[in-house]
């Protein structure tokens, strides 16, 4: 006779997080760095702060996080456990995007074109499946060439391992200790480099972790701050916190990047985690948190996808620069977006029966 032995199942990260508002700007984030990436031929600049959405992807997942890991049954869990449940979670999708991204740039690798060749190709795609970054010139210096916005899942990865493995839920004087570094690194290397960009290319990749850091650790310390004090903020409408988000990316006054990324950053997710909760928001979130990570993920290849097909097809720009030729891309990233998550439900589902 053998006896099974039972193991507690981890709540999933997300599962009673009560913060809708935080969950649809997570999906709008993905969104608006997809536009970004799109209209970079046709538009010079569309969204002038393009790179703020990197930060306030960075806080929410820091804040979510730290939710997460201050929850009574993850608290007790072995914490290495809860490392690998993360990567389980992430990885699949990443990997999904990493294959579509090889598949796009393949054209390039064969032709020898824009620096790729087919040693490189593989070497990139190799290299992303290890989440290592790869140092060259390609597409514009990107370290994670294949799909340029995944350095940030990459890093925020490392972040929500050392959350873990730090233990802060009770003691958010480490925390603390930690964001404070990164906020003078950061400080330092916006003096030498004067871009708050940092992150994504060979150039400024070291960069790239105290960037994290400043908004991941963050959002971490503003969810203790919010569990303390939260209740004694004003509930905003979330119609206006979704506008003040797509109104951030909107400005255009020199020098404002840091100082969106020291006040405004905070205070939109502040916002957002404190504000109303029609009934509306409550049906929508859900699915939107849902499917934020896949958005962000598959954006840059899906869109390579269709500009390889639009070559082929000698697609005149008129129309891939268009609304329809935009609205046809994003159509096509959503749908790809809805099959990954459900795809990744159904495996999750069989494993576990």
């Amino acid at each position: 006779m053998t006896t099974r032995i039972a193991v507690a199942r981890l709540p999933a990260r997300g599962q009673n997080e009560g913060y809708p508002t935080l969950q649809i700007l997570r999906l709008l984030v993905g969104i608006s760095i997809f536009i970004g990436h799109w209209s970079e031929p046709y538009v010079a600049r569309l969204l002038p702060q393009g790179q703020v959405p990197i930060d306030i992807f960075f806080m929410i997942e820091g804040f979510l996080s730290m939710r997460y890991l201050s929850q009574p049954a993850v608290m007790v869990a072995n914490r290495w456990r809860v490392v690998g449940d993360r990567i389980a979670h992430i990885y699949p999708i990443y990997a999904i995007a990493l294959v579509a991204g090889f598949c796009a740039f393949a054209p390039f690798a064969f032709a020898n074109a824009d620096g790729w060749t087919v040693a490189n190709w593989i070497g990139a795609f190799f290299s992303g499946l290890v989440l290592l970054p790869v140092f060259s010139t390609l597409v514009h210096g990107s370290v994670f060439p294949l799909n340029p916005p995944s350095w940030a899942i990459v890093l925020e990865l490392f972040g929500f391992a050392f959350l873990a493995l730090l233990r802060v839920p009770g003691s958010p004087r480490r925390l603390f200790a930690v964001w404070a570094g990164a906020v003078s690194v950061c400080l330092v290397l916006a003096a030498v480099w004067h871009d708050p960009n940092a992150g994504w290319s060979t150039v400024h990749y070291w960069g790239g972790w105290p960037r994290m850091s400043l908004g991941f650790f963050g959002g971490a310390l503003l969810w203790h701050l919010h569990d303390r004090y939260g209740a004694r903020t004003p509930q905003l409408h979330p119609v206006w916190v979704l506008a003040s988000f797509m109104g951030m990316l909107l400005l255009t006054t020199r020098f404002i990047g840091w100082p969106l990324l020291g006040v405004g950053v905070p205070l939109l997710v502040w916002f957002g985690a404190s504000c109303a909760r029609p009934a509306w928001l409550d049906a929508i979130a859900p699915d939107a948190g849902r499917k934020a990570l896949a958005v962000y993920l598959l954006g840059y290849p899906v869109m390579m996808i269709w500009r390889v097909e639009g070559m082929h097809f000698a697609v005149p720009p008129s129309f891939a620069g268009s609304l329809a030729g935009f609205a046809l891309v994003l159509g096509s990233l959503l749908a790809a977006s809805v099959a990954i998550v459900r795809l990744q439900k159904n495996i999750g589902q069989q494993m576990r029966s």
